[in-house]
């Protein structure tokens, strides 16, 4: 009895100690350009591993106004939104069709709208470079926004099906016994029910799409409507020396991500699991 619980302790500590390794791996380099960005040129070059001395707030200012942060992240948020607007409505009613009707071809349009996910983005550029030019969505953010959610339906449909296919059918059909329409049982019963799936979604898809710089950086020349991950680009090639005020941005343009994880992390974490058994 004593070596088997001498052997738990041993393996839980060895768990605990892994554990607080990768934490250190994950979380320090985060806290490293927060240092990095509150510190003199010469601190942080004489001090480059440990916390500033002194605490320089004004490389945020400065970074703020060369980056034209106040622009970028109006932009940012504008195409976002508007692509959540568009994506989440979209793949629910989508993946309530797949999930609850049936209808002829149904399998075979499911399995042709599942191989978009198998398409890496970066084949994709092309064609749709050449699609937003002949619609002329080129330095539109509107545009921008739509081609996003063209982009990302097929991953959302796919993740939102699995939802709707947990629900029993039951709540439907009492639903409807109680006066409701098919799209009124969807609206009030259904859709409330799979809210971890739609935070996912607004999660997952919300920050691929903060960060995306391949594609906005081709249709969006115009600085007044770029977003942060092009805006960080072109700073950081024009003050690559200047590392104190490049790690204010940078922290900066990741301050909004890390605040959202944390506010959502909650949802997140049930929405990876709330799906995936089939009721």
């Amino acid at each position: 009895m004593v070596e088997k619980k001498t052997s738990k302790v041993v393996v839980m500590v060895i768990g605990y100690a892994a554990m607080i390794v990768c934490l250190l791996l994950c979380v320090y380099p985060l806290i490293w350009m927060v240092f990095g960005s509150l510190k003199t040129t010469n601190d942080f070059y004489t001090n480059i591993w440990g916390p500033p001395i002194k605490f320089i707030w004004e490389n945020y200012v400065e970074a703020w106004r060369r980056a034209d942060m106040g622009r970028r992240y109006l932009n940012s948020v504008f195409i976002t939104g508007l692509f959540l607007l568009i994506n989440i409505p979209t793949a629910c009613c989508a993946a309530y069709s797949f999930a609850r009707l049936r209808f002829k071809g149904q399998q075979k349009l499911y399995l042709f709208l599942l191989c978009g996910i198998m398409i890496p983005t970066g084949v994709l550029t092309l064609p749709l470079y050449s699609t937003m030019v002949s619609l002329g969505l080129i330095n539109s953010r509107v545009g921008l926004a739509i081609t996003y959610a063209g982009t990302s339906v097929a991953f959302s449909t796919f993740m939102m099906r699995g939802f709707f296919i947990s629900l029993p059918k039951g709540l439907e059909e009492a639903a409807c016994i109680d006066g409701c329409t098919m799209f009124g049982a969807f609206r009030r019963v259904i859709l409330p029910l799979t809210k971890p799936g739609i935070m996912i979604l607004v999660i997952y898809n919300g920050l691929s799409n903060w960060t995306e710089y391949h594609l906005a950086s081709l249709v969006l020349p115009s600085a007044a409507k770029q977003t942060v991950p092009v805006g960080m680009a072109l700073f950081q090639a024009n003050n690559a020396i200047e590392y104190p005020v490049l790690f204010a941005a940078l922290s900066l343009a990741t301050v909004p991500m890390v605040i959202v994880y944390i506010l959502c992390q909650k949802s997140f974490i049930s929405g990876m699991t709330a799906g995936a058994v089939k009721g």
